[in-house]
């Protein structure tokens, strides 16, 4: 059975800061947004602690519920909050310090995952992801299926990330 890329992975429609302010829903230990520099090949500059911390002060109405801030080795900023709404803030930041970044979340501490084994490959990814939604009043993240190459079997493995 032939599966398109499409066919291989599902994305909720709703947006990353919508997902994350339904976390005040579910039980979670920190919520962990990833900043880097916009442009993918350059690093995120060094920058003086406080002067990063005032910024986040000016543009972060939430700021108090920051609990952790560090800098990795790849160049890029993480935030630990365990405030949904602080963490929608920080997603929104175009700009920190005068350089165009980009945000998302690392969803491993927030998310969990299963996998359904001999789903149908005729059946679409979103009609698992609505069934799912439906019948077990979960949010689903994403969805992922396993097909190989040149397999001739009618079903394959999903595996199903929610929140």
């Amino acid at each position: 059975m032939q599966t398109s890329t499409s066919e291989k992975f599902f994305k909720s429609s709703k947006s990353t800061k919508e997902l994350v302010l339904r976390l005040g829903q579910s039980e979670y230990e920190d919520i962990n947004v990833l900043i880097s520099n916009a442009d993918p090949n350059s690093r995120f500059p060094q920058l003086n602690p406080f002067t990063l911390q005032s910024f986040i002060k000016d543009k972060i109405n939430r700021h108090n519920s920051i609990q952790n801030m560090k800098f990795t080795r790849q160049g890029k900023i993480i935030f630990t909050t365990q405030d949904p709404v602080c963490a929608a803030q920080l997603l929104t930041l175009e700009k920190v310090v005068n350089t165009p970044v980009s945000t998302n979340i690392i969803w491993e501490n927030i998310t969990s995952r299963f996998l359904l084994y001999d789903i149908p490959t005729t059946v679409s990814l979103s009609e698992v992801a609505t069934e799912l939604s439906k019948n077990n009043e979960i949010e689903i993240v994403e969805i992922r299926r396993f097909v190989k190459q040149n397999n001739t079997r009618e079903s394959s493995p999903v595996l199903v990330t929610m929140l």
